[in-house]
């Protein structure tokens, strides 16, 4: 009968001619007492197939994060540039894409710009104010979406470059 020895971690095959010898069965390599329930864990092989599925579903939400990374910035970008060039209703389609878009997450709990509630109409106001038209609140929206990112984008970078510091003097 094949028992398994949990702390040499080998299987060996005891001959057995009673139920006491159940009770005193001793591993061969290490001498520590082994169940007599034991049994050697059954590893399972992972397909090829399977780990080609996982690899493309992990890329396809890369991706996606990647692209969500992106949009925002890209967004505010061109509505920036929309309000230089007095493009309207690019701008205004800009903004409006941006704003639904975080409108849509806040209201689904899916968002990421937490203090967006409170920078993104200060930015409004003050693009008003300063510009004093509609234009210049949809542009000081803009700005704080691309502030928000590179200010974010740079704590991530000092983060890592932290965690890259701390891992350098640990070694």
């Amino acid at each position: 009968m094949k028992r398994y020895c949990t702390n040499c971690q080998k299987e060996f095959d005891f001959t057995i001619k009673s139920m006491q010898d159940m009770e005193s069965l001793v591993c061969p390599v290490c001498g520590s007492k082994v169940d007599k329930d034991s049994r050697a864990p059954e590893y399972k092989e992972v397909s090829a197939g399977s780990n080609k599925t996982a690899n493309a579903i992990g890329n396809a939400v890369s991706c996606l994060f990647t692209l969500n990374y992106m949009f925002y910035i890209s967004v505010s970008i061109v509505a920036v540039v929309a309000y230089y060039f007095n493009l309207d209703k690019l701008l205004y389609t800009m903004t409006g894409i941006s704003l639904g878009l975080f409108l849509i997450q806040f209201f689904t709990g899916s968002y990421t710009f937490r203090s967006g509630i409170i920078f993104l109409p200060i930015g409004a106001a003050a693009g008003y104010f300063l510009l004093k038209s509609i234009r210049g609140a949809c542009f000081g929206i803009a700005i704080v979406f691309i502030l928000r990112h590179l200010i974010r984008d740079l704590i991530i970078r000092l983060v890592i470059k932290l965690l890259e510091l701390a891992g350098a003097l640990g070694k």
